[in-house]
């Protein structure tokens, strides 16, 4: 049965939940769901069945205290973390291209699809945005609507408003 181990902790934007296979980081929650919630979403993750589901804050220092920073305003980069995702490689594509949207700065749902060489495809990466389980460290809030708006977040439009001011970004 392979082992998932999840942690939670506190920040000035809610509860974050984080949780992890032998594999790597395998989802990030931000702040709004319960405990109970976020246990039945691991269970219902792709590529993590028959789960044994344990609580170990110990194995999840690092990534919180990279968290952490990050919130304070500081440019954090999370790529010295080890990732556990699982999705279609287009998705793969798109979470790949938004890992290396600089801090501070933004691209449209149609540049992330030209980037990864499918410019038609911008909804198609606006989904694969939406499927993200790790915001913050696939920066998926630096992903904003041709037309200036925000998109969506699975966060909430208001955090991802907040996440990019954090950054320095200025909308319109």
């Amino acid at each position: 049965m392979q082992k998932v181990y999840y942690a939670s902790f506190l920040t000035h934007i809610g509860k974050i939940y984080l949780a992890a296979t032998q594999r790597g980081i395998c989802m990030v929650s931000l702040g709004y769901k319960s405990k109970k919630g976020f246990i039945e979403e691991i269970k219902n993750q792709k590529g993590v069945e028959g789960k044994d589901i344990v609580r170990n804050d110990n194995c999840f220092t690092a990534i919180k205290n990279d968290i952490r920073r990050y919130l304070s305003g500081e440019a954090v980069s999370f790529r010295r973390h080890t990732l556990a995702i699982d999705g279609t490689g287009f998705q793969k594509k798109v979470w790949a291209a938004l890992s290396h949207i600089p801090y501070g700065k933004v691209l449209t749902y149609k540049q992330v699809a030209e980037k990864i060489g499918a410019p038609n495809a911008f909804r198609a990466a606006g989904s694969a945005c939406g499927a993200n389980e790790l915001p913050i460290i696939i920066p998926c809030h630096r992903v904003i609507a041709s037309n200036g708006g925000l998109g969506g977040f699975s966060g909430g439009l208001k955090l991802k408003r907040f996440l990019l001011s954090l950054e320095g970004v200025e909308l319109s």
